[in-house]
């Protein structure tokens, strides 16, 4: 089950997930560095995710609390390289520890992004993590279309 948080997007709105997530079914994008957003972005090329229609889908970067303190700083970072409000409104920064999503999802460490589809209730139907793969691209699909 994905856990329930409460974050802001890249717009200022406050969202409590899973229950806001944009879809009834979402493809949720989990990353911890900075550095992997290419490997986030590999996904949503492959899968041809556009913030203004079709599939949903959401990325939610986990900086950890001890970036809370520079918060101000991190997100301006963040809005400066998205400038698209529609995709701000799909990035919601975590600003809390990575266990906090990692261990009831079953995952360890921040080496890597975490690549899900999850119902409104927190159901996860489908997870994985690392770069884009073409199996990860249809089990992605098949998910979603479930």
């Amino acid at each position: 089950m994905f856990p329930t948080v409460t974050a802001d997007d890249l717009n200022g709105r406050s969202a409590t997930l899973p229950q806001g997530f944009p879809g009834e079914t979402t493809i949720v994008f989990i990353a911890y560095k900075q550095n992997q957003q290419p490997l986030v972005d590999g996904w949503v090329r492959a899968l041809g995710l556009d913030p203004s229609i079709g599939a949903e889908f959401v990325e939610i970067p986990v900086v950890g609390v001890g970036a809370r303190l520079i918060r101000p700083i991190v997100d301006n970072g963040m809005r400066s390289g998205i400038v698209d409000p529609a995709l701000r409104a799909r990035t919601i920064t975590l600003y809390e520890s990575p266990k906090l999503v990692n261990t009831p999802l079953g995952f360890s460490g921040r080496g890597t992004i975490r690549v899900l589809v999850v119902r409104r209730n927190g159901q996860v139907l489908w997870s994985t993590s690392g770069g884009v793969t073409a199996a990860g691209i249809a089990a992605v699909l098949a998910a979603y279309g479930a």
